[in-house]
């Protein structure tokens, strides 16, 4: 795994992939890509013009590098006009 310094080494080095599933309630899952390493996902519902997060993830050892914040930027991308909400008791 290559060192990483700084949340700009990560920004540039992070690949995130969108996977969707179209039905009445629609299923997106975003997956976070750091050295072809699985490293973090968002999974979350989108229902009546609101995105309802399921799960955000990031294994424990890429946490603090931003990788979270940057799977929200995404998501805010792909639905800007969409207003994000959480399970309740999923915040931790």
């Amino acid at each position: 795994m290559t060192e990483i310094i700084s949340g700009e080494a990560v920004q540039a080095a992070l690949r995130i992939c969108k996977q969707d599933e179209q039905t009445n309630c629609q299923h997106v899952l975003l997956s976070a890509f750091l050295d072809q390493q699985h490293v973090g996902a968002l999974d979350c519902s989108i229902l009546g013009g609101k995105i309802c997060i399921e799960v955000l993830y990031v294994k424990p050892s890429y946490r603090e590098l931003g990788i979270a914040k940057a799977l929200l930027a995404q998501l805010h991308v792909e639905y800007p006009e969409l207003e994000v909400i959480c399970k309740q008791g999923m915040v931790h």
